[in-house]
């Protein structure tokens, strides 16, 4: 299996959308009649890529000092200060850089243990949906003194998702199955899309509907007689980025094995590559648009 670890935990997707502090600094009580002091933070460090990429989109790129090594957009943000990753945070560095925010995912598991015992401002955010990640544009937005930036950044990105979502009066749903991971060129541990995260809802969204939306897992280990079975009209797979073109055709051609399948005997298989494609961000808009690019060709044939 290709790091799926990588792909879901450091790009982030799990549970509904929570918020709030593990560790906040102590403010003495204030009397009735002064209004308190809004401190906002200017050292921060995001231990998720979509943090980074809300950050940067809503113009507060100079308050980020650290990021992880996994945050690659936009390109700028590689030029900042790396502090590991949400499993292995670099607690040395990390401390080093004096934050005055940590913002944290919730399934942070171990590495948010280690966190909080720096007694650091943390602020531990968690999402699953596209609305969630709307509200993410808020709560930071807020946090970092910027709500009004990210309320602007927030409705042109669903602006662009608006563009892009819904069916003509006569198109019915084409069936899909969207696989986020699997073994390069094999058809062996197949992950599949499940219910109730950003990627089906954007299937749906584009004028698909997932053939493992009824799957109680957000992320199911999915067998060919399952996807025989589902027999569905496209199949998107997701490819390291650095794949090569040969690598991509073998990867392809390994869906000749199930030849029965309406999306291999048309030619309606697709393989999507980029960094940016599973982060649940403002680049997801870009997941999107490929969606809708390919339902598109999709239904050219069909005509």
């Amino acid at each position: 299996m290709f790091n799926l670890k990588y792909k879901f935990k450091n790009l982030m997707f799990s549970g509904l959308a929570t918020v709030f502090l593990l560790t906040v600094p102590i403010v003495e009580a204030q009397s009735p009649s002064i209004t308190p002091t809004v401190v906002i933070p200017h050292r921060i460090i995001s231990l998720s890529p979509n943090f980074t990429e809300i950050i940067y989109d809503i113009g507060a790129q100079n308050q980020l000092v650290g990021v992880t090594n996994f945050c690659k957009y936009p390109p700028e943000a590689q030029q900042k200060e790396k502090v590991g990753g949400w499993v292995n945070p670099n607690i040395e560095k990390i401390i080093s850089l004096r934050p005055d925010l940590l913002l944290v995912p919730k399934f942070i598991g171990n590495g948010g243990d280690r966190l909080e015992k720096l007694h650091l401002p943390i602020l531990v955010l968690n999402w699953a949906t596209v609305a969630d990640v709307m509200r993410l544009y808020d709560t930071i937005g807020e946090k970092l003194g910027r709500p009004r930036e990210a309320q602007k950044a927030k409705a042109w990105l669903q602006g662009k998702l608006n563009r892009l979502r819904g069916l003509k009066p006569h198109q019915v749903p084409l069936s899909v199955l969207f696989i986020v991971d699997h073994t390069p060129g094999t058809l062996q541990q197949l992950y599949g899309v499940g219910s109730r995260n950003f990627i089906d809802e954007l299937i749906q969204w584009t004028g698909g509907r997932n053939v493992l939306e009824d799957s109680p897992v957000e992320y199911p280990l999915v067998s060919k007689e399952q996807i025989v079975h589902r027999d569905p009209d496209v199949i998107i797979t997701v490819l390291p980025p650095q794949t090569k073109p040969g690598e991509e055709k073998a990867d392809l051609d390994s869906w000749k094995q199930l030849s029965s399948l309406k999306a291999v005997k048309r030619g309606h298989i697709y393989a999507f590559q980029g960094d940016d494609l599973m982060v649940p961000g403002p680049t997801m808009f870009h997941l999107a648009n490929l969606l809708s690019n390919a339902f598109a060709k999709v239904r050219a044939d069909h005509e």
